[in-house]
């Protein structure tokens, strides 16, 4: 199984569907951030899981 932090390019790797439920304030203001800076909720929710990661070394 390849190292996935090897990946030098995030957006060629495959994508999968996970679930989870966040507070309906914290969707609204990934929404206002999203638009404002041209992003989907899907690239802005990556970018954040994986900075959070990286920052806890996982």
């Amino acid at each position: 199984m390849p190292d996935e932090q090897e990946n030098p390019d995030p957006a060629a790797e495959d994508k999968t569907l996970i679930s989870g439920r966040v507070r309906t304030s914290v969707r609204k203001r990934m929404k206002v951030y999203a638009a404002e800076h041209d992003l989907n909720l899907q690239d802005l929710l990556d970018e954040a899981l994986d900075e959070y990661l990286k920052k806890r070394k996982a």
